[in-house]
C-alpha cells in the first residue's frame, strides 16, 4: 500500500509528521499539527509511479534506502564494543549484516522541497540517489555555487548523479 509521510506544510518543514495510506480513495486522515486536511497533488502520479511529490508538488525527488539510522549505529556500536572479545570478528559480522541489510532493504522517495517520504509507489520512473547540486541551488537560489538548472520535468527517469 502507497504511503506518504510528510510534515504540516502549515508548520514547516521541522513540523510533526503525518503518515497518510493512499488507497483508493483519497487520504481522510487529519494533519497532527493543525488539525486540517490539507490537499495533495494527486496529479504526481504516473502509472503508480511518481513524477513529483505529492505533498508540494515539486518535480524534484531523490531515492535513498528506507533504513533505521539508529538501528545501524546500535550495530556498529555494539560490534566496536565486542571487538576485543571476538578478536575482532564482530566487526566483519557487522559489516556483512550491514551489507545485507542494504541490498535487502526497502527504498523511499524523498522531496528534496519539503522533505515528505513516499513508500510503496512503483519504482517507475525511477529518481537518482541524492544529488547535492539539487540541494544546493533549492536551499541557496541564485547563491548556490553548484546549483544546477533544473531538469524539465524534474528527476523522473534522470541518471544518477556522477559524484
Amino acid at each position: 500500500m502507497p504511503r506518504l509521510r510528510r510534515a504540516c506544510p502549515l508548520a514547516g518543514a521541522n513540523g510533526p509528521r503525518t503518515e497518510l495510506e493512499l488507497g483508493s480513495d483519497p487520504p481522510r486522515k487529519l494533519c497532527k499539527a493543525c488539525g486540517q486536511r490539507h490537499a495533495l497533488f494527486l496529479e504526481r502520479l504516473a502509472r503508480g509511479g511518481l513524477v513529483g511529490c505529492l505533498a508540494c508538488g515539486h518535480p524534484e525527488l531523490f531515492t535513498q534506502k528506507d533504513f533505521p539510522r539508529p538501528l545501524g549505529l546500535v550495530i556498529v556500536l555494539a560490534a566496536a564494543i565486542a571487538a576485543p572479545f571476538t578478536h575482532y570478528l564482530s566487526l566483519v559480522v557487522a559489516a556483512a549484516l550491514d551489507g545485507a541489510l542494504y541490498w535487502l532493504g526497502p527504498e523511499v522517495v524523498v522531496c528534496y522541497a519539503c522533505g515528505a517520504q513516499h513508500r510503496g509507489f512503483a519504482r517507475d520512473p525511477r529518481h537518482p540517489a541524492f544529488d547535492r547540486e539539487i540541494d544546493e541551488r533549492l536551499k541557496y537560489g541564485e547563491r548556490a555555487v553548484m546549483g544546477k538548472p533544473m531538469r524539465p520535468g524534474g528527476t523522473a527517469g534522470a541518471p544518477d548523479p556522477e559524484h
